[in-house]
């Protein structure tokens, strides 16, 4: 078959039309067209054809990828997630983010840091909750442990203790009167629905409120 007209689209100017044999045969993007080398006049026999479609998905893969990542930093398992929901073929896909870890743009453990960064810049969180949130992102275990040690576990306590202060500050604001039991109880609830574990909280508890019971068996 003979390319018989290039012709750029209207709405899309970074891709351009093929017309093989006076007839429309399918759309490219420019920088395929580039790739190819193609020309009005060239000859693409089937083998051509099929790489050029391959070089396209690639094209437009890339593109997609490119574009997700530019709101925010993403992980392998957002992009991979993300790729596959536009259909992509697999092997399409293990080439995009094979090239992208090259590139630098992705890079599961500066993700993980920024990710854990931002989650305590909104608020408190203990190591169970950021494991499972990484854990949900794809982060390997090695990655998590790497983080938690680096970010986390020094000042864990302090953080428990930054979210109580706050939660009894909401119930100091409230003028009705609250037994103290009920309220040690909801705090220990609410650091523990923040992910952390019963040693931080006793631990917190007890700096908090005076003569604080164990409620082990009441969270």
């Amino acid at each position: 078959m003979i390319i018989t007209k290039i012709e750029q689209q209207k709405r899309h100017p970074d891709r351009v039309n093929i017309y093989l044999d006076g007839e429309f045969a399918f759309g490219l993007h420019k920088e395929v067209i580039q790739k190819f080398g193609l020309r009005k006049g060239d000859e693409l026999p089937s083998e051509i054809i099929d790489k050029l479609n391959s070089t396209e998905e690639l094209t437009l893969a890339k593109q997609k990828a490119l574009r997700f990542l530019s709101y925010r930093m993403r992980s392998e398992k957002e992009i991979r997630a993300k790729l596959i929901e536009k259909e992509f073929q697999t092997k399409t896909v293990d080439e995009v983010i094979k090239n992208l870890h090259s590139l630098g743009l992705i890079n599961d453990l500066e993700f993980a840091r920024a990710f854990v960064h931002d989650l305590l810049l909104r608020k408190p969180a203990g190591q169970r909750l950021i494991r499972q949130k990484l854990h949900l992102k794809g982060i390997q275990p090695s990655i998590i442990q790497n983080i938690l040690e680096k970010e986390l576990i020094d000042n864990e306590q302090d953080l428990a203790l930054q979210a109580a202060r706050k939660q009894m500050q909401r119930y100091k604001a409230v003028k009705k009167k609250t037994d103290e039991k009920k309220i040690q109880q909801r705090v220990a609830q609410h650091l523990a629905r923040r992910g952390f574990g019963w040693s931080v909280i006793s631990s917190v508890l007890k700096k908090v409120f005076k003569d604080i019971q164990t409620m082990e068996d009441e969270i």
